[in-house]
C-alpha cells in the first residue's frame, strides 16, 4: 500500500466516525417525559392526585417547614409557617437540580446553584431565570390533593 493511499483510508475512516458522532448526539434523547396527546395537540400532563397526611412519608408536612418532594409527579409540596399547604414543580428551571424548602426563609431552594423561588415558584434570586410550576392544593381531613 502506498503512502497516498493509507492517507486517504485513514482520512475516510475518520470521516465516518466522525459523522456517526454527529448523527448520534441529534438523536432524541428519551429522558425527558413526553407531553400527553389529545386530538393531535400537544398537551401538558395533568396533575391530580390526592396523598394522606397520616401515613409515611407523607407526615413530614404535619410539621410546618416540612416538605416532601413527590418523585412520580415531579412535585414538591410544602407546609408554610403559616401552616399552608404549597406546592410547584420540584425540578429547578435552571440546571434541572431538585429544590428543597426553606420553611424559615419561606421560599424554595436549589442547592445545585443557589437560585431561590417564593412560595409560589416565582424567582427571587437566579441564575434561573424562569418560575416553577404552581399547583393548588386542597385539604380534608388528612388527605392532601394536588392538582392543577
Amino acid at each position: 500500500m502506498e503512502r497516498k493511499d493509507f492517507i486517504e483510508k485513514v482520512g475516510l475512516s475518520a470521516a465516518g466516525v466522525l459523522i456517526f458522532g454527529c448523527m448520534q448526539s441529534c438523536s432524541k434523547s428519551g429522558s425527558a417525559p413526553e407531553p400527553t396527546t389529545n386530538n393531535n395537540s400537544t398537551t401538558p400532563k395533568t396533575i391530580d392526585f390526592t396523598i394522606n397526611l397520616s401515613i409515611a412519608p407523607y407526615t413530614v408536612l404535619n410539621n410546618a417547614g416540612g416538605f416532601y418532594v413527590d418523585p412520580v409527579n415531579g412535585i414538591i409540596i410544602a407546609r408554610t409557617l403559616n401552616n399552608e399547604f404549597i406546592a410547584v414543580s420540584s425540578i429547578c428551571t435552571h440546571q434541572s437540580v431538585t429544590v428543597e424548602y426553606q420553611g424559615n426563609s419561606n421560599r424554595f431552594y436549589c442547592p445545585g446553584h443557589g437560585s431561590t423561588f417564593t412560595n409560589a415558584g416565582a424567582v427571587s434570586n437566579g441564575p434561573a431565570a424562569l418560575a416553577l410550576k404552581q399547583y393548588k392544593t386542597s385539604l380534608a381531613n388528612s388527605n392532601l390533593r394536588v392538582f392543577s
